[in-house]
């Protein structure tokens, strides 16, 4: 499903261009993975998730850097409440398990994430983090990168707490499509039963 020659929508350098070619090329390939990820997301944790893919409705001059969907319990939105993303920058695939900015309530997450560093540097050695979506910086699982995410998270009006893994387009996964797609969806259901944990604060 996901090739690198996704990855050439991003040459294209008008915004016209490049959204007819994330419009027509990509979201159709959300709207399947997506719809497979809801049917997984169901089984484990008998909950309905709603799939919400970026129009990038506000653009009318530079194109967009990167592209997503999100898999979120409300059908209205997704960033004001605990969710998961996958998506692309020119270079990469992202797959988060987010609690961004917006949520109003973050910080009453915070403590119970804290309580959790054992059982994440445990779980989720080989996973990255981030606090921050809107750029490609992300840190190596660690419980010095780990605090300073949650540092980030309960402290500053800007922080997020993001959890997943990144795919360089020279991943040798790429050579192998199925390959590629079987690993981000482990990847992104390894991380249910701390989205289940969350909803429990």
């Amino acid at each position: 499903m996901f090739t690198r020659a996704d990855f050439n929508i991003f040459d294209d350098q008008t915004l016209k261009g490049r959204l007819d070619k994330i419009y027509t090329q990509l979201d159709p390939k959300f709207e399947v993975f997506g719809a497979q990820l809801q049917a997984e997301l169901v089984v484990e944790t008998k909950r309905e998730f709603s799939l919400h893919i970026a129009k990038h409705l506000r653009r009318f001059k530079n194109p967009p850097m990167n592209t997503w969907m999100a898999l979120s319990e409300s059908s209205r939105g997704y960033k004001m409440m605990p969710h998961f993303e996958v998506g692309f920058w020119d270079d990469r695939i992202f797959v988060w398990f987010a609690l961004m900015a917006e949520m109003p309530d973050k910080t009453d997450y915070a403590p119970l994430l804290a309580s959790q560093t054992e059982s994440l540097l445990r779980d989720f050695a080989d996973y990255d983090l981030s606090y921050d979506h809107m750029t490609k910086q992300k840190f190596p699982m660690s419980s010095e990168n780990l605090k300073l995410i949650q540092d980030k998270f309960a402290k500053t009006k800007k922080g997020e707490w993001l959890l997943g893994k990144v795919y360089l387009k020279d991943n040798p996964l790429f050579d192998q499509p199925e390959a590629l797609m079987a690993d981000i969806q482990t990847t992104l259901m390894k991380m249910v039963p701390l989205y289940e944990l969350v909803q429990t604060k």
